[in-house]
């Protein structure tokens, strides 16, 4: 049975099935605003009406497809007031700008190499320390070729500037490229089918290492094999790709189950799914995991969670828990060893978004390493309920691909997306990997996988 629920004010049907707590489909809403609004009235909607509800005051706006779509793909200004014209033509460009653009925004982003450092692309001029004619306007008129408009400054500066600079700015398409973006494919247990996998022998080519990062990105993990079951094969690969992240565990790690190092990944204990290094600021964005050998016991399958397969089940089985889990922070640390108590610089809650295209950025969820939970001690029992929803839809065996580690075979994966985990052993295992910032794993994606172009109009003009 469905029920039509008609917000009052935004003029939307949202339907509301009495089985279940599904997310509206409604038509596509460009703005980000509209769109959160929507989804809080949702959820106030399907919150049973004997239970407290739990409301949040939150710029999150979710594709009334789920959360792991772009708030839209069709053009949009999150990052300014600009809006591209509706014509792109020379004329029409030339009046338009004439109406609404800024002397300094036009001055610093000239392309030119009095304004701009030809070899790396960095901005030689610096508008608020100019002369102020330098960022005014004298004429604005449209260039000969009919390709883009030329302007004048009052210092006498001459810029031209294609159409579609000026188009690229505003496309869907220029902010998923900023973002590194691709269409996530995301997966279960049955994704030990086909797992993602390239031979170490073709990643010495440059179409091997854009297949690599592009399968990291869609699937958010990826298999090496064949590859030489030594630690240096394994820290060159992934210098390959980035800096090795240095942390207090040391940068390249190479070791057993000692407990040498306080933290429960270097015992033969079991772990539950997990992401790594919620007590930073800015976990980790890429890790790494090879064993090199394996003696004198059985055990230790691996075990590895789409993050991004789960919460969109979550969504979809009740988005007022999602709400929760995208909207309370939490507290982790990392303890352990002497000197040293690490915490994050705030709390950051379980789910993140893009703040720009709105869809699910990275999951955060570490139960062992988790401290408080900040919110009101009133609003606990929700942030519990939620969380336990998530954590079960974790433990689920048919969202879990389970799998033994070999030697000659690495794994990398999205540690923003992807929950590791592992069982218990016995006997003696060697392990080496390392982590790779986010920044750096995702500009080796932008730098192997778009064009120059792609990245200018991304980077320097936007």
């Amino acid at each position: 049975m469905k029920l039509a629920l008609r917000h009052p004010r935004l003029n939307l049907t949202l339907d509301r099935t009495s089985s279940q707590h599904a997310p509206a489909r409604s038509p596509s809403i460009s703005h980000c605003n509209l769109v959160a609004r929507q989804r809080r009235w949702l959820a106030f909607q399907a919150a049973p009406r004997s239970a407290p509800i739990h409301r949040h005051e939150s710029s999150m706006g979710l594709h009334p497809e789920g959360p792991l779509m772009p708030v839209s793909r069709s053009p949009q200004q999150p990052d300014a007031s600009f809006a591209s014209p509706g014509e792109a033509d020379a004329q029409s460009l030339a009046k338009w700008l004439e109406s609404r653009a800024d002397g300094r925004w036009l001055r610093e982003i000239c392309s030119c190499g009095e304004c701009r450092n030809q070899d790396t692309a960095q901005r030689n001029v610096n508008v608020f320390k100019m002369n102020q004619r330098s960022s005014a306007l004298r004429q604005i008129s449209p260039a000969a070729n009919g390709k883009g408009v030329e302007v004048i400054f009052e210092d006498d500066h001459e810029s031209f500037f294609p159409i579609q600079a000026f188009i690229n700015r505003t496309t869907a398409q220029t902010q998923e490229n900023r973002a590194g973006f691709t269409p996530v494919k995301t997966w279960s247990a049955d994704v030990a089918n086909n797992p993602p996998t390239v031979k170490h022998v073709d990643l010495k080519t440059g179409p091997g290492m854009s297949g690599l990062m592009r399968l990291i990105r869609e699937y958010g993990f990826a298999f090496i094999d064949q590859m030489p079951a030594t630690p240096e094969a394994s820290e060159d690969l992934l210098r390959s790709i980035g800096p090795i992240r240095d942390t207090h565990y040391g940068a390249f790690y190479d070791f057993t189950s000692d407990l040498s190092s306080k933290d429960t990944a270097y015992t033969a204990e079991a772990l539950e799914p997990h992401t790594d290094n919620t007590y930073f600021t800015e976990p980790a964005g890429l890790q790494a995991l090879h064993m090199l050998s394996h003696t004198g016991g059985s055990g230790g399958e691996s075990s590895l969670v789409d993050g991004f397969a789960a919460a969109e089940q979550l969504y979809r089985q009740d988005p007022r828990a999602y709400e929760i889990l995208s909207t309370t922070g939490v507290h982790a640390h990392a303890s352990g060893n002497d000197g040293v108590n690490i915490q994050p610089s705030q709390a950051v809650p379980t789910f993140v978004h893009d703040q720009t295209l709105g869809m699910l950025q990275q999951v955060r969820w570490n139960n062992a390493d988790r401290g408080g939970v900040a919110t009101a001690f009133e609003n606990l029992k929700h942030w519990y309920d939620a969380a336990a929803q998530f954590d079960e839809i974790l433990s689920n065996v048919k969202n879990q691909y389970w799998f033994q580690l070999q030697p000659g075979k690495m794994l990398l994966f999205d540690n923003w997306r992807v929950l590791h985990g592992r069982a218990a052993f016995t006997g003696k295992r060697r392990m080496c990997g390392g982590y790779i910032n986010r920044d750096d794993f995702i500009s080796k994606y932008r730098t192997t996988n778009l064009s120059k172009d792609e990245l200018s109009s991304s980077t320097v003009t936007g």
